[in-house]
């Protein structure tokens, strides 16, 4: 069976167009080297009650679930809270991370400050050299950064903790309109079942009009899937083969 995950991107500033999102991209990108299917992305609000109902509902839908943003000292970092809140469990201060703040910041640790230090009760620490804050995981639920920057070293870490085999990609570039090559793709889906093919229109370039992507864990099938397109297009509307 394929390994499933839903991300969740939690903040106001995404859903009112000041920041616009990175993360969900990036993670759906590292998690299907690793052979990990996404099956939703959710874009919630800094909202107790929202986090705790998407992250209850992905946790019991998902292998895994990732969150993203939310978890600093201000007022609307609230994803702590919502992950217990889903869990029914307690905040707690953990002290492996409050001692990280106290040689950050001194001994004299501000309540906003403390509040970096809060998890949910019976929340794991991932701790890795590459990364100086350690990642909180509480059951199937990362919990992680919204910066771009700290979210990617943080799951450079996590994802070598996964081990299922890789999805394979190869990507088709053809000089053709999609009504044209509709048939043949419509053809080849009912072949080749262990291969997902998608068809994709590309606007303004000259070279191609359509990237048509196949997709499979299996290197057989996928190659097989491959050459069967090639024979039913004719060369010279093939532009490029990528994979």
């Amino acid at each position: 069976m394929v390994k499933t995950a839903g991300i969740i991107i939690i903040g106001d500033e995404i859903l009112s167009g000041k920041i616009q999102d990175s993360n969900s991209h990036f993670m759906v990108k590292e998690l299907r080297l690793h052979g990990i299917d996404v099956r939703r992305i959710s874009v919630i609000p800094d909202d107790v009650k929202e986090i705790a109902n998407e992250v209850r509902e992905f946790s019991e839908r998902f292998d895994y679930v990732f969150t993203s943003g939310g978890i600093g000292p201000t007022h609307d970092d609230v994803t702590i809270e919502g992950i217990a809140k889903a869990f029914d469990v307690k905040i707690t201060l953990n002290k492996v991370i409050k001692k990280f703040l106290y040689k950050r910041f001194g001994k004299h640790l501000t309540s906003e400050q403390l509040k970096i230090a809060k998890v949910p009760e019976g929340a794991e620490l991932i701790k890795n050299g590459t990364v100086k804050f350690p990642i909180i995981l509480f059951r199937n639920v990362y919990i992680l950064p919204g910066i771009p920057e700290f979210l990617e070293k943080k799951f450079f870490v996590i994802e070598k903790l996964f081990d299922e085999p890789p999805f394979l990609l190869k990507k088709i570039y053809i000089k053709e309109y999609e009504p044209e090559i509709a048939p043949y793709l419509n053809q080849m889906v009912k072949r080749h079942k262990d291969v997902k093919i998608g068809s994709y229109p590309v606007v303004g370039n000259r070279d191609y009009y359509v990237m048509v992507t196949l997709e499979s864990k299996d290197d057989k099938s996928l190659n097989l899937a491959l050459n069967d397109i090639l024979q039913k297009i004719p060369r010279r509307k093939v532009f490029k083969v990528e994979g």
